[in-house]
C-alpha cells in the first residue's frame, strides 16, 4: 500500500490517495493569521489504516514549516494533536 498525502491550497485541503485512489481529506481555512482544521475524513474502504493521521501529521508538519499556529477545530485533528504532544506547541489563536 502506497500512500501519498498532498496539500491542495486552492482547496483549501491536504489529500491522501492509496495507490492512485483518493482515501480522504483533511479541511482548513486560514483566518487571522491560523490555520483553523475543520474536517478530517477518511473514505470507508481506508478506514483504520492510520490515513487519518498522516492526513494530521502531514498538514500539522506543513503549519509547523510555514511558522504559523493551529486551531483543531475538527475533533479527529484535536484527538490526535491530544496522543501526540510534541504537537501541542503549534494550538493557538482563535
Amino acid at each position: 500500500m502506497t500512500v501519498e498525502v498532498t496539500a491542495v491550497p486552492e482547496k483549501n485541503l491536504f489529500e491522501a490517495e492509496v495507490d492512485g485512489e483518493h482515501a480522504g481529506q483533511i479541511e482548513f481555512v486560514r483566518r487571522d493569521g491560523v490555520i483553523v482544521y475543520t474536517h478530517t475524513e477518511v473514505d470507508g474502504p481506508f478506514e483504520g489504516r492510520g490515513i487519518g493521521g498522516l492526513l494530521v501529521r502531514t498538514a500539522l508538519d506543513a503549519a509547523r514549516a510555514e511558522g504559523v499556529k493551529v486551531v483543531p477545530r475538527c475533533s479527529f485533528v484535536k484527538s490526535w494533536i491530544d496522543g501526540h504532544p510534541e504537537y501541542a506547541d503549534l494550538v493557538g489563536g482563535a
